[in-house]
């Protein structure tokens, strides 16, 4: 377990697209019985999908305004911005730059992206918290995914399951305030979650060029053999017991998995929040999301856990008692 001190979580903004697509709708495709099922296994009944033009960063970037503003923070105070994405603007620049353009931070800020799906919210915060505990007193953390643009059309291992999300987190220095971390990789399952088919479009504004191809039973069963005993560590390491927890806000992998994970690690539905019903799958955003979508919003033992794409994993025990959780907004085009 790493334990990082004196850094407290402030705030946490999440905005995802206007297009809304009920899965139901789909039955016109895979038949009425075959969707019903596949809705009833992975949770999603609605999701949010983004148009051609709208980029990942787009939702980021007013996911950053309206936490900015709630927050009053001067964007001139902020020393470090951190992209967390699979599905950037662009091959290059790093979208982060694109960002500390566009919100107006100072030309001193650090910027920079980090290629990380399913488990890149806890990793980001991981990073954040470091550079804050080095000395850069405000950091904002974004993250975010439009994985419909790399859905192949007709998989109906992924079509109905993904979502699109921006979001952002405001890290700053506070005494008495800490995160502690686990965190894990497995390179030998890379393939299990893999974009590599190319997209050919005139179109499409982004950098989003492969096919995402998924193994779900391998996926599945890495999961299961993984998650559970990083929980475990980071409870023992904290002398806590599953009891402690106040809310456990796992990556939205699909619902199915959701409810295998909760009870191999013996916690109560009333303890996992869930918001894969109606936003899906929004691969790093997910656990942000589930954070802002919940109508309590205090949390005192929050424990998050990311896993996935990599494959990569991690966990973060979290004091977010104090911190400002927006509600979900809708993307408003001018």
């Amino acid at each position: 377990m790493l334990t990082i001190n004196n850094i407290s979580i402030k705030g946490i903004s999440c905005v995802v697209p206007s297009i809304k697509i009920n899965n139901v709708d789909l039955s016109q495709i895979y038949g009425e019985k075959e969707t019903l099922k596949l809705i009833a296994s992975i949770g999603v009944e609605t999701r949010y999908v983004v148009d051609e033009m709208t980029t990942t960063s787009d939702l980021c970037f007013n996911a950053a305004k309206k936490l900015l503003a709630a927050l009053n923070w001067d964007p001139n105070d902020i020393g470090a911005i951190i992209f967390v994405s699979q599905t950037s603007d662009y091959q290059l620049p790093a979208t982060s730059c694109i960002l500390q353009h566009k919100l107006g931070l100072s030309e001193n800020t650090m910027a920079f992206d980090i290629n990380l799906g399913c488990s890149g919210y806890v990793y980001g915060l991981k990073i954040a918290a470091s550079l804050v505990n080095a000395g850069i007193e405000k950091v904002l953390l974004l993250v975010g995914d439009t994985i419909s643009k790399i859905i192949k059309p007709g998989d109906r291992s992924t079509e109905l399951l993904f979502g699109d999300a921006g979001t952002a987190t405001a890290l700053q220095y506070e005494k008495n305030k800490k995160l502690q971390f686990e965190l894990g990789s497995d390179g030998a399952g890379w393939e299990n979650i893999v974009a590599r088919q190319q997209i050919y479009s005139d179109t499409n504004r982004g950098a989003n060029n492969a096919f995402l191809e998924m193994n779900g039973g391998e996926v599945f069963t890495f999961t299961l053999k993984t998650v559970p005993p990083l929980i475990n560590n980071l409870l023992h390491e904290l002398n806590f017991s599953n009891r402690d927890i106040d809310v456990c806000v796992y990556h939205q992998a699909n619902l199915f998995m959701l409810k295998h994970l909760s009870k191999k690690s013996n916690l109560k539905p009333e303890q996992v929040a869930v918001s894969i019903d109606e936003y899906g799958n929004t691969s790093c955003a997910s656990i942000p999301v589930t954070l802002c979508a919940r109508k309590q919003e205090k949390y005192k033992n929050t424990l998050l856990v990311g896993f996935g794409v990599g494959l990569s994993w991690g966990a973060v025990m979290c004091d977010l008692s104090e911190t400002l959780l927006l509600p979900v907004e809708v993307l408003e085009h001018d």
